[in-house]
């Protein structure tokens, strides 16, 4: 952590070369949500929009909707949403997809804390347990659902989870919060905001929990993988008011994880997680507009062990990311976003760390925001990416003497270019109704995995010597393509908003993590196991929803999904073995979602329910590369919480997750326990 600072100097330094003169700060999300009398985001534009008018499909949860959810995480206030998939392989490790296409290790969804990344891009995952914020520091969870890389950046093809906290300078949120409950579940949280008058504020926030494992059957493999999850992160905000028109942002951030999760080959692991960050941003306004300059760095270490399975993966990935923006109008009609990008990310080689694998990213995007009239906008959005791979360090396979891998050093001197788009035209005939036509595309990179895995293991027969498992250089990025019409009505008779969306999405060049074991190669020097691309697949699907009040005392909401998947793959096997890529097979068709709340005087009332279809999920089989497809089936769930305020400060609640079943199946691992909890919540 010695770099923390430097790097603060190093972003401060750079902010201030680009600076011009300024006359505003950043975005008081408190004010705006009191002026339009609902939540408000800045993120697909930079300006200030309500849900119904971002140019992309979006759904907001508020603080209080996280509040009341009764969920003691991000996956479970998630599963409320149209679209979004989790999949629960244990008591500390989910996975979250948008709009199908969800597996282990998901990687095709970017998720942002503030719109730093909190996705981890050894494998392209989010560890939900590993990112370093408390539920009660949350003012609103943005879902983007379709491929928004050119509005959002890197890699963000099927979604964007956004997730935005409360201002350590224009908001007082001090909360305590305690909950015990089964699996011998106990956690505590503190969120607190630290004001020097009104020109700087400081948020601290720092969690801790610990629980016991799933008790359900389990195979002895899984059983000697299981982990009691164990969580802890710690969080410091600060930003401060340096110049009457000038903010300088700082935030520095930890956090520890050990819970068992399954990794993209499907087999279980029992894995440990450390991640920090740090990050400063320059913000200001003046005559080039709204500009923001920010550099932040994301460190990971990490311990996967699988058993027998695999060998023991010691990782260690750092990236950084630095960044310049400006939003400025032309006119009342032309709002205009341009941005400059550089990232840089390494990793040393996996399993062991004697050579690193690195890319550099510069990337220049440009958005124009146009009002045709006063009811058709037109937006557009370009962002274009330059990658050069490296690699350095020794090509030599470890437990095969004398061997190297099928990659030298000079095949990762490799250079790329690809870009992606948004465009959506948005018609509002009354001040109810809108209609919007969108298409986007987006790419996603292969994981420094799939790049930098570098094993080998004899051969004890034959000609053939060697074994090499590796990451290859030659993956193709997959892109995406979506194709969307949505229509969102206001329904002011019964305080609601309906909403509904078509679309039609195709993947190219799918990233075959999950099927790295296929022979791809057999030369003198072994047979070669390779990450690679599989293929292609298309979505169809559609969304309808509603969500409304009755009265100060009612909240209610009910929404339903559907999707077909249709894969065209490269098959993983000449034998007819099955594949680990099977998303026609693992993708839901249906899904429906609803809730009730209620309110009386000090009393709140909530309860969700959550139907799923059946599908089926991969699990590899021991002793073998074979993959076999395990059942699940269709499922309802329900999620309750009864609070009762006490006062103005202190709330109780009992809460229940999945409570009207002992145990249900959602993914290959073992079943899923109903968890029951009680909290003590104290704002002060």
């Amino acid at each position: 952590m010695k770099t923390l600072f430097p790097l603060a100097s190093i972003g401060i330094a750079l902010a201030l070369t680009a600076a011009g003169p300024a006359h505003a700060q950043t975005i008081n999300y408190g004010d705006l949500e009191a002026l339009f009398k609902e939540p408000v985001t800045t993120s697909a534009t930079g300006k200030p929009q309500r849900q119904t008018e971002v140019p992309v499909t979006m759904d907001i949860i508020s603080a209080e909707d996280i509040r009341r959810s009764g969920a003691n995480d991000i996956p479970e206030v998630l599963r409320s949403v149209a679209g979004v998939d989790v999949w629960r392989w244990s008591n500390g490790s989910s996975d979250v997809g948008v709009r199908g296409y969800n597996q282990a290790y998901s990687p095709r969804l970017l998720v942002l804390v503030n719109g730093r990344q909190v996705y981890l891009d050894h494998y392209g995952l989010t560890t939900w347990s590993a990112i370093p914020v408390e539920l009660s520091e949350i003012r609103q969870i943005e879902v983007v659902k379709g491929p928004n890389s050119a509005l959002f950046g890197f890699n963000a093809v099927a979604g964007v989870i956004n997730i935005i906290t409360f201002s350590p300078l224009y908001d007082d949120v001090n909360t305590a919060t305690l909950r015990g409950g089964t699996q011998k579940y106990r956690q505590a949280s503190l969120v607190n905001t630290l004001k020097i008058g009104d020109r700087a504020g400081l948020r601290i926030s720092a969690g801790a929990s610990n629980a016991d494992e799933f008790d359900t059957p389990a195979t002895p493999l899984q059983d000697s993988l299981r982990r009691n999850p164990e969580r802890r992160s710690l969080s410091i905000d600060g930003l401060f008011q340096v110049l009457d028109d000038t903010q300088w942002g700082v935030e520095l951030t930890r956090s520890h994880v050990q819970q068992s999760e399954m990794v993209p080959i499907y087999t279980p692991i029992a894995a440990k997680i450390d991640t920090y960050s740090a990050r400063t941003t320059l913000t200001g306004e003046g005559a080039l507009g709204l500009w923001e300059a920010s550099i932040y760095r994301n460190w990971l270490e990490a311990k996967l062990d699988s058993g027998n399975v695999l060998p023991t993966l010691p990782i260690s990935n750092n990236v950084t990311v630095a960044k310049l923006q400006d939003l400025f109008k032309v006119g009342t009609d032309h709002t205009f976003r341009v941005s400059g990008e550089y990232r840089h990310n390494a990793m040393e080689t996996v399993p062991y760390k004697e050579a690193t694998v690195s890319y550099d990213v510069y990337a220049a995007g440009g958005m124009w925001d146009w009002a045709v009239t006063d009811s058709i906008s037109l937006t557009n959005a370009v962002r274009v990416d330059h990658l050069r791979l490296d690699r350095s360090g020794p090509v030599t396979l470890r437990n095969a003497p004398g061997a190297v891998g099928p990659f030298t050093n000079d095949d990762y001197d490799k250079a790329l270019t690809e870009y992606s788009f948004n465009s959506s035209l948005a018609w509002r005939p009354t001040r109810l109704d809108t209609f919007r036509v969108m298409a986007s595309r987006g790419v996603q990179l292969p994981s420094m995995i799939g790049l930098g895995y570098h094993d080998g293991y004899p051969v004890p027969f034959g000609p053939i010597p060697t074994s090499r498992v590796s990451g290859s250089p030659d993956i193709d990025p997959m892109a995406v393509m979506n194709y969307e019409v949505g229509y969102d009505r206001r329904i002011p008779q019964i305080d609601s908003l309906a909403r509904f969306s078509l679309y039609r999405q195709t993947s190219k060049n799918l990233i075959g993590d999950a099927d790295a074991t296929r022979i791809t190669n057999i030369s003198p020097a072994g047979y070669d196991f390779l990450f690679r691309n599989v293929g292609s697949s298309n979505a169809t699907g559609a969304e309808i929803g509603i969500d409304g009040r009755i009265g100060s005392g009612w909240k209610w909401g009910l929404n339903y999904s559907f999707e077909i998947v249709d894969d065209d793959l490269i098959a993983a096997y000449d034998d007819g073995r099955v594949s680990a890529i099977a998303y026609e097979e693992t993708t839901p068709r249906h899904k429906v979602n609803g809730r009730l709340g209620y309110t009386w005087r000090g009393l709140e009332l909530d309860l969700s329910a959550h139907y799923v279809s059946g599908t089926r999920v991969p699990l590899i089989q021991v002793g073998s590369s074979d993959t076999r497809l395990i059942d699940v089936e269709d499922r309802v769930t329900l999620n309750g919480r009864i609070g009762y305020h006490l006062n103005d400060t202190i709330t109780v609640a009992v809460e229940g997750l999945s409570f009207n079943q002992t145990t249900h199946r959602e993914t290959s691992l073992p079943e899923v326990e109903r968890r029951l909890y009680f909290s003590v919540r104290a704002d002060y």
